[in-house]
């Protein structure tokens, strides 16, 4: 579960940023987590509260999670799909060699104050 220090990493870095813009209260982090990106948002749920407990900045403060898809373009026959909800396989050609085009980032989208 390396989700922890992540969101740790996420959260200290909200402060960082809350800190040089001169916010004094943060009300939601929204994050951008890929599908492929090894990190299951459970676990960002999970944590949150053990994460942000005792920084006052964070007091009630919500986590939102935006889950974005891994896509793929299979290499073979140049369709788009799902690489989780195919299993890996192309559904137009049953090829498993394709190009990752989105689902493995972690981004910190936004913060709300």
């Amino acid at each position: 579960m390396h989700e922890i220090s992540v969101l740790k990493s996420t959260v200290d870095l909200a402060r960082q940023i809350a800190a040089d813009y001169g916010v004094e209260k943060i009300s939601y982090l929204t994050l951008e987590i890929g599908e492929l990106s090894g990190y299951l948002p459970v676990f960002f749920y999970k944590y949150w509260e053990v994460v942000t407990e005792g920084i006052e900045l964070f007091d009630g403060a919500e986590l939102r999670i935006i889950r974005k898809p891994g896509e793929a373009l299979c290499l073979e026959c140049s369709a788009m799909y799902n690489v989780m909800r195919q299993e890996g396989v192309c559904p137009n050609c049953g090829s498993r060699n394709k190009r990752i085009l989105g689902g493995k980032e972690y981004t910190l989208k936004e913060i709300g104050y």
